[in-house]
This record gives C-alpha cells, sequence and structure tokens, in this order.
C-alpha cells in the first residue's frame, strides 16, 4: 500500500482524539488532575521512532530512578498521591504513553508487545538511563513486565499493581459490565461503574474525582489504537530476572486475584507478591507509598556489592 491509501491506513492505526471538542475537554481534566503533582515539577520530551514521548519528572537524590507507566486512559496524573513518597531518595519520571490521551504525540503504529518493548527501550535511553526501577499500573504493568521480559538490559526491578490478562485472564462480567456501562451513555452510569472498579484509594476525595472524571473523558473522547493487554506465558515470566513486586487487589473486579498471584509465585524467579484486603483496580496510596520504597531501597542496596566488584 502507497501514496495516499497507505498513508491514510497508518493513520487509522495511530490513537487520536474524537476531535478537537474532546480534545479541549481532555486535556482540560489532564491538566487538572495534575495539579495535584508535588513541586518542583518538571517535562522532558523524548523523541522515538514511533513518535514524542512526553515524560514529567521529580525529586532526586543518588537512588537508581524509578519509571512509572500508568493505567490505559489514567495517564501520569494518577500517580500523583506517589510521587513525593517515590521521590524522596531518587529521580522520579512518569512516562505519557504514546498513543493514550495526553501530551505524547504518536506518529507510527505500535501494534504488538514487541513495538511496545521497542517504543520504551527508546525512551529509557533517550532519557540516559542506564538502570531504571520499572513501575506500571493496570495496563502499564503489563507493559513493565513485558519489558523485563524481553528487554531488561537497563531494568532493575519492576513492579506491577493489577496486571491485566498478564498473569489470569479477564473475567467475562468484567468486560461485560465495562461495555455496558459505556454503550448506556449514561454518564452517572459509567461513573459508578469505574468507581466500583477502582475502589476506595485512599487518596484525597477531589483528588480521586479529577483522576476519575479525567480517565472517563478520556475513554469517551480518546481512539486508543494500541494491543490489547497481553496474556504472557510461562516462558516469558520465568526469563523475568530481575526483582519483582506483584500487587494485587483482593476486591477487584478485573480478575481471579488468587490465581494471578499462584502464576506470579510459581513462575516468576524473584517474586514478592501480595493481595491487598477489599482493594480495588485502583492502587492504595498507603499501601504503594509505604512497601515500594522500601522495596527500591532493598534491592539498590543489593546491588551494591555487584556495582563495586565491577569497577
Amino acid at each position: 500500500m502507497t501514496g495516499k491509501a497507505g498513508e491514510a491506513g497508518k493513520a487509522a492505526q495511530i490513537g487520536d482524539f474524537a476531535g478537537e471538542a474532546a480534545r479541549v475537554k481532555i486535556l482540560g481534566a489532564y491538566d487538572k488532575a495534575m495539579a495535584f503533582w508535588p513541586e518542583p515539577r518538571g517535562r522532558k520530551d523524548v523523541e522515538t521512532s514511533f513518535g514524542t514521548t512526553r515524560v514529567h519528572t521529580y525529586g532526586g537524590g543518588a537512588g537508581t530512578p524509578v519509571v512509572l507507566l500508568h493505567g490505559q486512559s489514567a495517564t501520569p496524573a494518577e500517580w500523583a498521591p506517589h510521587v513525593a513518597a517515590l521521590g524522596a531518595d531518587r529521580p522520579v519520571l512518569a512516562v505519557d504513553r504514546l498513543g493514550e490521551p495526553g501530551y505524547s504525540t504518536q506518529t507510527a503504529p505500535v501494534r504488538t508487545a514487541g513495538h511496545t518493548a521497542d517504543w520504551l527501550e527508546e525512551v529509557l535511553a533517550g532519557l540516559g538511563l542506564e538502570r531504571a526501577h520499572l513501575v506500571g499500573h493496570s495496563y502499564g504493568g503489563s507493559v513493565a513486565l513485558n519489558h523485563a521480559a524481553h528487554r531488561p538490559a537497563r531494568v532493575a526491578s519492576v513492579t506491577a499493581y493489577e496486571p491485566p490478562r498478564a498473569l489470569a485472564k479477564l473475567k467475562a462480567s468484567f468486560v461485560l459490565n465495562a461495555v455496558a456501562a459505556f454503550v448506556s451513555g449514561s454518564e452517572k452510569i459509567q461513573h459508578r461503574w469505574f468507581t466500583r472498579l477502582i475502589g476506595d484509594t485512599g487518596a484525597e476525595p477531589a483528588q480521586a474525582e479529577a483522576l476519575t472524571q479525567l480517565s472517563l473523558e478520556a475513554i469517551r473522547g480518546f481512539r486508543i489504537r494500541l494491543p490489547q493487554p497481553w496474556p504472557m506465558t510461562d516462558e516469558e515470566l520465568r526469563s523475568v530476572a530481575v526483582p519483582a513486586l506483584i500487587l494485587l487487589g483482593g476486591g477487584n473486579k478485573a480478575m481471579d486475584a488468587r490465581r494471578a498471584e499462584e502464576r506470579a509465585r510459581r513462575l516468576i524467579p524473584d517474586v514478592r507478591t501480595e493481595i491487598v484486603p477489599g482493594a480495588g483496580h485502583g492502587i492504595p496510596v498507603k499501601l504503594l507509598n509505604d512497601r515500594l520504597p522500601v522495596f527500591l531501597r532493598e534491592v539498590d542496596a543489593a546491588a551494591e556489592p555487584a556495582a563495586g566488584s565491577r569497577a
């Protein structure tokens, strides 16, 4: 396929806003939700072969940088309750994923899990990161695990909260309820479905509502052209050689937490798992802010002797 037909086919595989009104509404909600990030907040734009990727930055210190990968339609705004805790002793970099609503600009299709790994590797290289901890929520958790399995050279550790399909299939009831909510056309029904899915994370109410409104506007007004969350094979999970932290909501409606935990424990060589009683698909603020900094410091400390022996 060449010429105008080829360009049209390529454009159909690139995520975009449903129109100018949708773009204005979504980015307005994005900016409102990002206002909850702590200051000073920086930003970088990284050029990749798939387009320009916006990265929000915070913090510093000697710790290995942590790269945050958000859930689908959530944007880096979802990390606002966690940034200060994670950035106390290390740089924090939250990636605005290509092909989703936000300030990144996609120019080439991302069709497969392999393309996703290629894109993220280019982002890490463009940021000048020799090593980084990958932390992902939902779709971002699948992206992080996929990267640790296939492009591990820069990965210090991987943390995934509720990675859909990577460890266990989605519940049929979750898929049906999601479709029903958005087919209904009722914003009230959609809001109720989303808040029940996420659960009570312990986030400040105004912040939680801003994130909810952003995600709902994004789902309604942006056409995502990314691969669906992909199941990881046993071989892929066995190949995750870095320390891994898998966190799952005990009350989540998306997948079977027990089955996901059992598979992670059985296959990932160096894994810590936890099912959080009563938690939904959203990240419990206190849990992540308590557990994750400790995990990252432990991984960094364990790596120091090896780094010294290479000097």
